[in-house]
């Protein structure tokens, strides 16, 4: 047994390491269910072989997922892919084993089986841009038949055919083995040992240099990064006659792995210098030199991260030295000055609205990092050295300029032009120069900018919900154009002119009062804008009780349906709903079948304001149990063009109110057509787990229910409240 140990041990250490596997515990980036996520590498072994295939197995949140393919035909098997239905057929031995991608339902020979939600095959996408049907290893035991096991200390996984019936033995990557007796023979070849090289010893209260690199940031610009297992200090001394900067480590050991104590060169050759060299240069005191190699005088600036165990040389950086408001060539902009041949790169944040301007190769130091800049559609501005993320490489030193978007503009552009030796950003003209909105209390405010006092008329239209601000056209800058809202209160604004006037349309989505704040001649116009307290309640509510008909959906262990209780909640609700005045569609009011595409279709034809589905979950385990609110993000799916956030998190704040119940979260899913396909703001909720005793004995009491229905209206008005 101890020999059988010695061996895999070694067959395990050349194949983790080799460089055929993949590196244990890297972290990479993958996309999956529309995000993109952080995991973490593992390797696995099957059959105590490494998986060698052209994509890494990860942990993601509790579970090790493996590319089924990889998995399957390493024991013999067949896979095959339907991408229309995006199912996978697994044949082996006898066996016939289909799986659908983000479905927790499998067939095994024909007879169904519903999966943990652990065990959900997922379609995940690599950074080369490579999608593979991934499944956890927990499906390869509950589906596949085979042992898995976990090894937490070395993070491997472990998969076994198990086909002898015997009991499969983690394996001890450290394993103790006794020395042989005299008499017999070493059963494992003993390879001579490498000499080993002196380390040095530390100095008193000394650091130990453990690393030298240079790094290749985005641009063409090379860092140098020195590490250490404590802060550092240093000199650093340049020689005008020979171009080198001399840098001296106080107190300090070269250990760097395999080269302790030995000189060690590092060959760069780019448009700042040659190369670096280093060594212990003393020991009396301890004292290592680096030598970097430059080609001319020029500026270097050290970094050191907060630990100070990373100190970074960057070469030729550039200064940011502030950002202020100027007029270039007559129109308003944002300066930077120095930093005209700076590379820069701009993108659009959403959720709040924010544009940002990441300048490459530059140093922040200590200028201010919050700026009081309104200007155009800008709001605020706010600087910071950006640590950079998996847009960047780890070398990169990036100021990120963020400028914070008025609310309710949707769609902003900027300008970026270098001028001489500064930037200067150029907010696009657009309505949001002269119009102000917020919309962050109940009552919110407009605010109209003109050229000088004028007088000004403003009107409102009950019928069909739309404001009109005339101004004459001499006393106002704005002109034609079109801004979508889309907050759930106002609709757009659109600016139309005449031979005299300019005409403001601004449509708002349901019935308001409002209030003008400034003088009937006025620079500035200030009107107030609320949802009027004595109106109708004139919303539209779809409730869709899912599943129905042949649709049974979830079913307990006692024979619970999920399309039963569904349909109890659901008009329960509507009575409750309609008793307030509200007017409220069904997509179902009996056990029939619908489509889920019918259900949207329902919704988007009668032009709803909210869409509810109502939902019970359930899961292998039976210890999972509580409320799960899901919503898909605004921007996946062409009909999604409001924020659907605000609307899952009242629902879901109401509901835990009202039950005092477990909260499992608000979760993203783009992948369900009704909350997807539906133009209006839309929830789905998973009322509670059908598979767990306790959910179950709520879910099925009608106390409870009522308890759930009162905080889906309390989520509602609170939604209608605000938006």
């Amino acid at each position: 047994m101890k020999r059988w140990f010695i061996l895999i041990s070694l067959l395990i250490s050349i194949l983790l390491f080799s460089s055929m596997t993949y590196a244990a515990n890297n972290i990479i980036h993958v996309s999956m269910n529309g995000s993109n996520v952080k995991v973490k590498e593992v390797p696995v072994l099957m059959n105590g072989q490494a998986i060698i295939s052209e994509v890494p197995s990860f942990v993601y949140v509790d579970r090790t997922l493996v590319p089924i393919r990889f998995v399957a035909e390493g024991f013999g098997a067949e896979v095959k892919w339907d991408q229309a239905t995006k199912t996978a057929t697994v044949l082996h031995d006898n066996k016939v084993v289909k799986l659908t991608i983000d479905s927790n339902k499998v067939v095994v020979n024909n007879s169904k089986k519903v999966l943990d939600n652990n065990s959900i095959p997922k379609l995940v996408t690599f950074s080369n841009k490579d999608s593979r049907t991934m499944v956890p290893v927990r499906f390869i035991s509950e589906v596949l038949g085979y042992d898995v096991s976990w090894d937490d200390i070395n993070q491997i996984a472990y998969i076994n055919s198990n086909s002898t019936g015997k009991d499969i033995e983690v394996i001890d990557l450290n394993p103790e083995v006794n020395e042989p007796k005299e008499t017999e023979k070493p059963e494992v070849p003993i390879k001579p040992e490498k000499p080993k090289v002196e380390e040095p010893t530390l100095p008193a209260a000394g650091a130990s240099i453990t690393g030298i690199n240079v790094l290749k940031g985005s641009t063409s610009n090379n860092t140098v990064e020195i590490k250490s297992n404590q802060p550092i200090s240093y000199d650093a001394l340049f020689l005008p006659d020979s171009n080198k900067l001399v840098i001296d480590i106080e107190d300090a050991v070269l250990n760097i792995s395999g080269k302790a104590g030995q000189v060690g060169e590092i060959l760069v050759n780019d448009q700042d210098f040659n190369r670096v060299t280093y060594s212990q240069y003393d020991t009396s005191p301890y004292v290592t030199r680096i030598v970097v190699e430059l080609k001319g005088r020029l500026d270097y600036e050290f970094y050191t991260t907060e630990d100070g165990k990373t100190t970074t040389l960057a070469i030729n950086d550039n200064e940011f030295n502030g950002i202020e408001v100027d007029m270039v060539d007559g129109k308003e902009a944002l300066v930077i000055d120095g930093v005209g041949q700076v590379k820069y790169n701009v993108m659009k944040l959403k959720s709040p609205e924010r544009i940002v301007v990441d300048l490459m190769d530059t140093n922040l130091g200590n200028k201010t990092t919050s700026y009081d800049i309104k200007t155009g559609f800008i709001k605020g501005v706010r600087v910071s050295q950006f640590g950079g993320d998996n847009n960047y490489k780890p070398g990169d030193r990036i100021v990120r300029i963020v400028m914070d978007i008025v609310d309710g503009v949707e769609s902003p552009e900027i300008k970026v032009e270098a001028d001489g030796d500064r930037l200067v950003i150029y907010p696009e003209k657009s309505i949001w120069e002269f119009i102000n909105y917020d919309n962050s209390q109940s009552i919110r405010q407009l605010t109209i900018n003109n050229n000088n006092r004028t007088i000004y008329d403003v009107s409102y239209n009950s019928d069909d919900k739309t404001m009109k601000i005339v101004i004459p056209k001499e006393d106002t800058q704005l002109r034609e154009g079109y801004s979508p809202i889309k907050d759930g209160f106002m609709e757009d604004i659109k600016i139309a002119e005449t031979n005299d006037d300019v005409i403001i349309s601004i449509k708002f989505r349901k019935a308001i009062v409002y209030g003008v704040l400034s003088d009937s001649k006025a620079e500035e116009i200030v009107l107030s804008l609320q949802k009027d307290p004595n109106a109708i309640n004139d919303y539209t509510i779809v409730l869709d009780p899912g599943h129905g008909g042949k649709d049974p959906g979830a079913i307990s262990p006692n024979g619970t349906k999920e399309k039963d209780v569904n349909l109890i909640i659901g008009l329960k609700t509507r009575d409750k709903l309609e008793a307030l005045k509200y007017d409220v569609i069904m997509t179902r009011t009996n056990d029939t079948f619908i489509d889920l595409y019918e259900r949207a279709r329902i919704a988007n034809q009668n032009n709803a304001d909210i869409f509810i589905s109502i939902h019970h979950n359930s899961a292998l385990n039976n210890g999972v149990r509580g409320l799960e609110i899901l919503y898909c993000p605004r921007g996946q799916g062409t009909a999604k063009v409001d924020d659907q956030y605000p609307l899952a998190e009242s629902i879901s704040k109401g509901i835990i109110e009202t039950t005092k119940g477990n909260d499992r979260g608000i979760k993203q899913r783009s992948d369900l057509v009704v909350i997807r396909n539906t133009n209006m703001s839309a929830v789905l909720i998973e009322v509670g787990y059908l598979s767990n005793a306790s959910d179950e004995a709520n879910i099925v009491s009608d106390a409870y229910q009522n308890k759930v229905v009162e905080g889906i209206i309390l989520g509602i008005q609170n939604y209608f409240d605000m938006y």
